[in-house]
């Protein structure tokens, strides 16, 4: 969900504190992650994980709001306003600005998506206090200037043209627009629209989203409880209360289409998948993570990569995963092959997910799969920046701060019950939309 994006330093966030900086007990994981909840002076709560190990500091910010709720005459204004975020602030121009992130060795970046904006930012232990105050400088003095926000403007219709051309986006759209047509998730943003972006509506849209309301913050790094406390009244704290962003209601799926042709020249066609999902608040969530492994999420030991790829050699690759949003929620796949593959690899695709579906999986994929999910974990926490990226995507989500720490449990303790049930409920193919891009052979579209 969050990606990474010459002034005097006004404020040294590492001064003693007061008040004092309130703290609860460390959540020591499984993995050996220590995360503290800390609450700065200013009453700002962040989640730290301090590690001296290396000197370095990791931090990520997320706030509820993304394109998902944009005005309909801005559309793709929030990822233009969070990419000009780093593009001059204060008495920085854009050159200087980021000659000034090249000096301190630093990287600072914000990022959109549907549902919420994100700020990442990763710096060297000795320049901590520098890298607090540029990152407090692009997300309060944003200088929006002319000349860059034309240069971003330019590079977006580029791509937007561009795009009208690849298969993975006009299938995704293809897709969106099947399931849930009108809603804002099946919308796109246009050429037009980016032209209209002024620098008034950057204003008025930053405006809009950075408050405190939804503002969740985790800290990664060499860095104590106080010094992390200071910073992120340093940064965040002359943020207003505000509240939390409207919402765009939720997704309300359409009947399934057996299948969608796109024509597009090209040797190989691709093809994307998708039906009914679940939140990840929803019980049968940490069953899914297993019952996916088995169906398309496991590489070469899943079902569907055995049956299609390995066995029959009918695709180049094939795979499916949970697709969540704020309000929608799908099990989405994919596969590429060649024009001539497209049929028979469909029908071998159905008829694996059908008979998932109906007969289960065995007790021996449910054990390979807790046994990959558990022990793979600690690949993804075997460095700061993953170890930020899984603590935060935790924190965004709502859940508890021990949650890391329980974890592995809750996937050892999914049976085989527990599985078959979620592959009776979500990997109906008969549920499933499934859309092509490219020249298939020997195919008649439902829609």
């Amino acid at each position: 969900m969050i990606r990474a994006l010459a002034l005097a330093f006004a404020l040294c966030v590492s001064a003693p504190l007061a008040p004092a900086l309130a703290q609860t007990p460390q959540v020591t994981a499984q993995s050996g992650v220590d995360i503290e909840r800390i609450v700065s002076p200013g009453g700002i709560e962040a989640w730290l994980v301090s590690d001296s190990t290396v000197p370095m500091v990791v931090m990520r910010a997320y706030w509820r709001g993304g394109s998902a709720i944009e005005p309909q005459d801005m559309v793709g204004v929030t990822s233009v306003m969070a990419d000009m975020l780093t593009e001059g602030a204060g008495a920085l121009d854009a050159n200087a600005f980021k000659e000034r992130l090249q000096d301190l060795n630093m990287s600072l970046g914000f990022s959109a998506g549907w549902d919420g904006l994100g700020m990442s930012i990763t710096t060297l232990s000795e320049n901590s206090d520098a890298a607090w105050e540029m990152a407090r400088l692009a997300l309060h003095e944003p200088r929006f200037d002319a000349a860059p926000l034309e240069r971003i403007r330019r590079q977006m219709i580029v791509g937007l043209r561009t795009r009208e051309t690849n298969a993975g986006y006009l299938a995704n759209l293809a897709l969106d627009q099947a399931q849930y047509p009108g809603h804002v998730y099946a919308g796109r943003t246009s050429r037009e629209s980016v032209a209209a972006i002024s620098r008034e509506g950057l204003i008025e849209r930053r405006a809009a989203l950075f408050n405190r309301a939804t503002l969740r913050i985790t800290i990664v790094g060499d860095i104590d409880a106080a010094t992390a406390g200071a910073a992120v009244d340093h940064i965040f704290g002359a943020l207003p209360q505000g509240a939390a962003p409207p919402e765009p209601a939720d997704v309300v799926l359409s009947p399934p289409t057996p299948l969608i042709v796109r024509e597009l020249p090209q040797p190989q066609s691709l093809v994307v998948f998708s039906g009914p999902g679940i939140q990840d608040e929803d019980p049968d969530w940490i069953p899914l993570a297993v019952a996916n492994y088995i169906v398309g999420g496991g590489g070469f030991s899943s079902r569907l990569v055995d049956e299609v790829r390995e066995q029959r050699g009918l695709v180049y690759g094939i795979g499916t995963g949970p697709s969540v949003r704020e309000h929608s929620a799908l099990i989405r796949g994919s596969a590429q092959t060649e024009n001539g593959n497209v049929a028979q690899a469909l029908e071998v695709t159905r008829d694996v997910l059908r008979r998932l579906h109906t007969e289960g999986a065995t007790q021996a994929e449910v054990n390979d799969a807790i046994t990959y999910l558990t022990g793979a974990f600690a690949l993804d926490l075997d460095s700061n920046a993953k170890i930020a990226s899984v603590v935060h995507s935790y924190q965004a989500a709502g859940r508890d701060i021990d949650y890391i720490n329980r974890r592995n449990d809750l996937i050892r303790a999914v049976t085989l019950e527990d599985v078959n049930r979620v592959l009776r409920r979500l990997y109906n193919p008969d549920a499933f939309t499934f859309v092509v891009v490219g020249q298939p052979e020997g195919l008649t579209p439902a829609e």
